[in-house]
């Protein structure tokens, strides 16, 4: 079962991967890698929305 930490932690490291992709894909001069990279930004902003909208109960089942 998650503690509110760990999901804490969780959250902020789906955040910062798709702060890093962001980052990534501005400072790239590669369409193709800034496609990808922006592609991978939103997946880990979904992955954080999609945990935060989850209830905490189901959260605690998932991981066993």
């Amino acid at each position: 079962m998650f503690d509110r930490d760990e999901e804490r932690r969780l959250d902020l490291e789906c955040l910062r991967l798709a702060a890093d992709f962001r980052q990534i894909a501005s400072d790239t001069l590669n369409p193709d890698l800034k496609s990808q990279c922006l592609r991978m930004a939103q997946m880990w902003s979904e992955q954080c929305a999609d945990r935060a909208a989850e209830p905490v109960a189901a959260r605690a089942v998932a991981v066993h």
